[in-house]
């Protein structure tokens, strides 16, 4: 097989697909680690003699209390509204923080896209090494160093290796699907 001559446009074109693509597997998989989490949690509470109503009961107030919270990209989304002159109806801030998530996904796809047209050894890893990248220089640096979420030292050490794994199934699906869509254009 002959091997195509670097495009940008191409990594461009190959890097919204995927990156789009990417995050959507990204956020299936912190729904799925999530409710295992709460599984696990619950077996555990369960095997300490707790109540199962109870159990329910804290498990229902703690995602009430998360519900409530305002996450990263919803926080952007806030700010950009107001920016604009305009304000964020609460029942919005959801759908709009997830609008957020999906073009910062993209927009790194992109990047990740255009780059391994440019310098092949990007994708060295799969891809894992630059979910890894993104989530030590994104979750754990930018993010908390623009106030959108407590420092890394306030986050339990499980939501750390969660969200980094997340990074790790984005980065492999992005190269995978960047590869596959490559090989299409």
């Amino acid at each position: 097989m002959r091997k195509k001559k670097p495009s940008v446009l191409r990594g461009v074109i190959t890097g919204v697909a995927a990156g789009i693509t990417a995050t959507l597997i990204m956020d299936q998989f912190h729904k799925l680690t999530a409710a295992s989490q709460k599984a696990a949690q619950k077996q555990i509470k369960l095997a300490h003699g707790e109540s199962p109503l109870q159990i329910e009961h804290d498990q229902e107030q703690k995602e009430k209390k998360a519900a409530q919270q305002e996450g990263s990209t919803e926080i952007v989304a806030r700010k950009i509204a107001q920016a604009t002159g305009s304000q964020l109806a609460n029942e919005d801030k959801k759908k709009a923080g997830q609008a957020v998530h999906y073009i910062f996904g993209t927009l790194m796809g992109v990047v990740y896209a255009v780059s391994a047209e440019l310098l092949p050894e990007v994708t060295t890893g799969s891809g894992a090494a630059f979910g890894t990248l993104l989530f030590l220089s994104a979750e754990e640096v930018a993010v908390p160093a623009f106030q959108l979420s407590p420092p890394p030292t306030k986050t339990a050490p499980t939501d750390h290796l969660q969200h980094w794994a997340a990074h790790i199934v984005y980065g492999g699906s992005l190269e995978l699907i960047r590869s596959l869509v490559r090989r299409i254009l």
